[in-house]
């Protein structure tokens, strides 16, 4: 195995059977968690990246209710649907 060995003070010794096998458990557990990331929680920073400012939501709202269209056919429903669809929460 690659990389069987560490530095105690100094010096090169060898990994123990046990030790090994303790690096290819949390090797396991980290690759797990990274694709856990991807499939589950990376449409999160996805979205986050693709809406708009708060303050520029809060000018398209005030603009949508100014315009009476404080329902689903205001402009900041539809960028907010738009960054959902775009990005959708994984089943």
């Amino acid at each position: 195995m690659a990389n069987d060995t560490k530095i105690v003070n100094g010096v090169t010794i060898e990994l123990t059977d046990e030790e090994q096998a303790e690096r290819v458990v949390a090797k396991k557990t980290w690759d797990d968690a990274q694709t856990d990331y991807v499939a589950n929680h990376k449409y999160k920073d996805d979205r986050i990246e693709a809406y708009a400012s708060i303050g520029d939501q809060l000018d398209q709202l005030y603009h949508d209710m100014t315009n009476d269209k404080g329902d689903k056919s205001g402009e900041w429903y539809k960028a907010v649907a738009k960054v959902k669809s775009d990005n959708p929460k994984p089943e």
